[in-house]
């Protein structure tokens, strides 16, 4: 037994190594999706938000700006209001677990998708709907 976990160890090792290697971060392939995204914000998505399965999202975002920044369900969120689209990376350790696109539907309402890794463009995601918190 004692050879067969020394034997398997050095296999786990390399797996995770290339797991890790692999994993989009938020500071090179985030960027570059996040950018992607640039049409000036007309929305301000600045405060707490629920969704069933995310609990709360808190979502920071400065008057006038695209860039958003926050915290949910123990991930560092980063992402950018583009029109009235809002595109957010879900993140620990620099290393992005989910994406999700959202559309603005009123100032209380913001619905979409997210998955694991970056969203594409066609991927159909699962469904996510936030509703503002009042303060």
């Amino acid at each position: 037994m004692k050879n067969y976990i020394r034997n398997l160890l050095p296999v786990v090792l390399v797996f995770l190594l290339v797991i890790t290697l692999n994993a989009a971060k938020v500071d090179k392939q985030g960027k570059t999706w996040l950018s992607a995204h640039s049409d000036p914000p007309t929305i301000n998505i600045n405060g707490f938000w629920h969704d069933q399965a995310w609990g709360t999202i808190v979502l920071n975002q400065a008057e006038g700006k695209a860039e958003v920044t926050g915290r949910g369900d123990n991930w560092d969120v980063t992402g950018v209001v583009s029109g009235k689209q809002v595109y957010l990376l879900f993140s620990s350790h620099g290393n992005i677990a989910y994406s999700a696109v959202l559309t603005f539907v009123n100032d209380t309402t913001l619905d979409g998708k997210y998955d694991s890794g970056l969203m594409k463009e066609n991927k159909k995601g699962r469904a996510m709907h936030m509703t503002k918190k009042q303060s």
